[in-house]
């Protein structure tokens, strides 16, 4: 029905050290309940991280933003695989929900990192430096790995699957400019 908890575990540890071999598995057991709870495990272990490097454990205002942050990283995660599942539908008519929510559950992994990679930058203007450096890397590695799991997903390639992910953000980006050019063209017209 489910996974085991060494099952569990060794996805994590195979998605941080080797996600093309996790991804590339096609004897994956997909399973929601699983994808929710790796969702689930990764925004307390996030809250919690930088909770403690933040110094604020164990007050309410902690254990009603860590209610509000795992409830929010589970919303963001089911729109954003359902925002790419309605993406990729346009080009193909399978229905992969499943497999993109199961994928992609374990694509915000090296967010765990995050907290100590603050602590880092907090450490004068070189470790500023190199933590900012990082934190890029870090985002990168991010953006890969859901690249990754839509390629799992999709069965497309990886320079598709790049597509598919900035494909949204540059037409939001022409969008924004068109309607800022066309404000100002109207600004123009009635200034004159």
């Amino acid at each position: 029905m489910g996974i085991t908890t060494d099952e569990f575990f060794e996805n994590i540890y195979s998605v941080i050290f080797s996600p093309k071999a996790f991804y590339e598995n096609k004897d994956v057991k997909i399973s929601i309940r699983v994808a929710l709870g790796t969702i689930f495990f990764i925004s307390i272990l996030i809250k919690l991280t930088s909770s403690i490097f933040d110094g604020s454990i164990m007050t309410l205002t902690f254990f009603s933003s860590m209610f509000f942050h795992i409830v929010t990283t589970i919303f963001l995660w089911f729109f954003t695989a359902l925002f790419f599942e309605y993406c990729f539908k346009i080009f193909n008519n399978e229905n992969n929900l499943s497999k993109i929510l199961y994928y992609t559950a374990f694509a915000p992994i090296p967010y765990i990192f995050y907290a100590p990679l603050n602590l880092v930058k907090q450490a004068g203007l070189l470790g500023y430096f190199f933590g900012s450096i990082i934190e890029f890397l870090l985002y990168f590695w991010i953006i890969f790995l859901y690249a990754y799991s839509l390629r799992a997903a999709y069965n497309i390639s990886l320079s598709r699957s790049f597509m598919l992910i900035f494909l949204p953000f540059i037409s939001f980006f022409f969008a924004i400019y068109w309607t800022v050019c066309f404000f100002i063209k109207m600004g123009y017209i009635f200034s004159i």
